[in-house]
């Protein structure tokens, strides 16, 4: 049209015009390369790792690594997931197939049972590491209500069987006469295998409470004045006997102030060493402990539970080697991430709740309203098959 000018796209040549949306920004090619490099690099590495974590630790400590490293390096592969499916779709293609290769890690993580609709059915176990009740704290010894609260609490969860571990009970005292307390709120029927008994008359070792008859009583597993025990109970539920197995298995040792931030950094090598020296004791044990466990519960043919404290994570040989034989509470009807250790590295899930096939989880869910142990308890719902 005349008088119109045009514009400086419209004089320039055909030949040199851009096609539209040239102009957005694309990563370049030597980024795109680089992050595909790492992108593999952790692909490889994750794959590593989940094989790792099938090795018995006792043939190669350093696997037991495998369960902290886990769970970082699949968080980083569903970010470059997140990071490819925006830039170029086809490469997010490595980041899927590694983190579907490790489904069962990532099941284990997270649960999303959020409904809860069903009834508790026949029965309802507690499980909770009771770090003493306190007993063994001089600092804790003088709070009373560390030890009644922790009580109170267990009576209020209407559980008909606790698993104790850490037990601790002292007939003399007004404060710490956990047995005769939970015998009056109802548990009738107590093994308690002590570990330790005081001058004083004091006991430290493990429990089974319950509402019901005990048919029977052993231990799987006990070593004098050592409290990592396996103890189990042959309990009368109406008419129904079921085989619970109270665990605590190997403790790593590590205390607080080996933790401490400040404390690794001025010495960061003899930190690291005196850490990783625990842990490879703890691994060599409790892959032993495995072995008792499963020996003494594999050819049961009674609704059998196994709860307790493991000391160890959902990415671990020894939880892996339970998940296989039985089901477990949190990935059947847990919600969220479960986590149930209350110390210095608050992400942890390492107490459990496992059933075998004549037992149906109705509900599960982590009790965080306890107050002064380490340690959330674990509650369960659980239905007998005929």
């Amino acid at each position: 049209m005349a008088g119109q000018r045009l514009t400086k796209e419209e004089q320039e040549p055909l030949g040199n015009r851009k096609p539209a949306g040239s102009n957005k920004r694309r990563p370049s090619g030597k980024k795109s390369l680089w992050a595909i490099r790492l992108n593999l690099f952790f692909c490889f590495a994750t794959i590593g790792l989940y094989y790792l974590a099938t090795i018995r630790p006792e043939s190669f400590w350093l696997a037991g690594f495998s369960g902290f490293l886990i769970p970082p390096f699949q968080i980083t592969l569903a970010a470059f997931l997140l990071y490819w499916i925006s830039k170029r779709p086809f490469f997010s293609v490595f980041s899927l197939f590694t983190l579907l290769l490790g489904i069962r890690f990532i099941v284990a993580s997270w649960s999303w049972h959020f409904i809860k609709t069903e009834p508790c059915k026949d029965f309802k176990v507690l499980s909770f590491n009771a770090k003493t009740f306190g007993g063994m704290d001089p600092d804790k010894q003088k709070q009373k209500e560390i030890c009644t609260g922790m009580v109170k609490k267990m009576l209020q969860s209407d559980a008909d069987i606790l698993c104790i571990q850490e037990m601790f009970d002292n007939p003399n005292s007004k404060t710490f006469n956990v047995i005769e307390r939970l015998r009056k709120g109802g548990y009738k029927y107590i093994y308690f295998s002590k570990s330790v008994t005081m001058r004083w008359g004091a006991s430290v070792g493990m429990a089974i409470c319950s509402r019901y008859p005990i048919l029977s009583r052993k231990a799987i597993r006990k070593k004098k004045n050592s409290n990592n025990q396996i103890i189990s109970a042959l309990i009368d539920i109406n008419g129904q006997s079921v085989v619970v197995v109270n665990m605590h298995l190997q403790s790593i040792f590590i205390k607080e102030d080996e933790l401490d931030p400040n404390r690794i950094k001025e010495n960061f090598k003899a930190s690291f060493f005196t850490i990783a020296s625990k842990m490879k004791v703890a691994y060599k044990a409790r892959t032993n402990q495995i072995d008792q466990l499963l020996a003494h519960t594999l050819d049961e043919e009674l609704p059998l539970i196994i709860a307790g404290d493991m000391n160890d994570t959902p990415y671990s040989n020894a939880y892996l080697r339970l998940r296989d034989s039985y089901k477990n509470g949190f990935e059947e009807k847990g919600s969220g991430f479960g986590f149930t250790y209350n110390g210095p590295l608050p992400f942890l899930r390492i107490d459990h709740q496992f059933a075998n096939e004549r037992l149906d989880f109705t509900r599960f869910r982590v009790n965080n309203e306890f107050q002064g142990s380490d340690h959330f308890g674990t509650e369960a719902c659980y239905r007998i098959l005929k």
